[in-house]
């Protein structure tokens, strides 16, 4: 792509790269990492006239609820954070299959196209967000403070050391 004076790079992220959600901090960190990579290389590569697009989807339709569910069952149920991460599993499946945030997904198609209109726009944004959940979620962590999204992530999640069940 130096050579040729041209070329496009699109990185796929997720909205979990600029906020966090309780119980997939390694999935987050990962998805952080992609999106320093992708700013990085965006400044170093322009020069070059290489674009470098940031693909960020929100929740999308797929198996994720289940994979996360089957990585859960390997923690001991008399850990502190058994509770805990039954519910996150929990409200993680109903999330991808049923309820208010399943209606704000999309399936893997959305994010396809996504990623073609990125390939073909003449002058490509930094970034692009799929579905309804990732404009909504990304919208209210801009305007919250870390307080009021600490807050509303408590309203909506069980907590470690919960013992309720």
């Amino acid at each position: 792509m130096r050579k040729a004076g041209r070329g496009r790079i699109v990185n796929i992220g997720s909205m979990g790269g600029k906020l966090t959600l309780p119980g997939y901090g390694a999935y987050h960190a990962t998805k952080y990492a992609v999106e320093a990579l992708s700013d990085e290389l965006r400044f170093e590569l322009k020069g070059f006239g290489i674009d470098v697009v940031l693909i960020e989807p929100g929740m999308i339709r797929t198996a994720f609820g289940e994979v996360a569910a089957s990585k859960v069952e390997a923690v001991k149920t008399d850990s502190p954070y058994a509770f805990y991460n039954r519910e996150v599993v929990r409200l993680s499946q109903e999330a991808y299959v049923k309820g208010p945030f399943a209606m704000l997904s999309g399936g893997p198609d959305a994010v396809a196209k996504v990623i073609a209109r990125a390939l073909r726009a003449q002058r490509p944004r930094a970034r692009y967000t799929v579905t309804p959940s990732a404009t909504v979620l990304l919208t209210l962590r801009r305007w919250l403070s870390d307080a009021m999204w600490d807050s509303f992530l408590r309203m909506n999640f069980p907590a470690p050391g919960n013992k309720s069940a």
